[in-house]
């Protein structure tokens, strides 16, 4: 039976080390199955449905998680990892859960900071919004 793992990305350097532990795994866990998931927030704003066409966010919404997903990829295309990524929209703890949720994830691994208009202010929020809301066991890796 597989085990499924939720990996959130942001393109931090803690998004990475909770890849580079991932990748540890994989050699310890048969038939491991790995999700990133890159979560942008909502394009609902008046000022940016002013600015942007819908399909010119669209493009920048991939753009931006192509960005969060490359430095993760390039870590895990070494293990031969079954890899999937996921593009959501919304608030970032909420969406986590529930994609963890409908994915049928054993486990949630995420880096302890990731990018936020705070920086390390906010540290705590996202983490314990998900530990909060996760219906997995969740690890965080620093």
């Amino acid at each position: 039976m597989p085990c499924k793992i939720l990996l959130p990305v942001d393109g931090s350097e803690c998004a990475s080390q909770a890849a580079r532990h991932v990748a540890g795994l994989a050699a310890m866990v048969p038939d491991l199955q790995v999700h990133l998931l890159n979560v942008q927030p909502p394009g609902d704003d008046w000022m940016v449905r002013r600015m942007l066409k819908p399909d010119e966010l669209v493009t920048l919404e991939k753009e931006w998680s192509e960005s969060a997903f490359a430095p993760v990829r390039d870590i895990l295309n070494t293990t031969g990892l079954q890899v999937t990524e996921h593009i959501e929209q919304g608030e970032i703890a909420n969406t986590i859960a529930r994609v963890a949720r409908e994915l049928g994830c054993d486990q949630i691994i995420m880096g302890s900071h990731g990018r936020t208009a705070l920086g390390g202010f906010l540290l705590g929020s996202v983490v314990a919004k998900v530990l909060h809301l996760a219906d997995q066991a969740v690890t965080l890796v620093k």
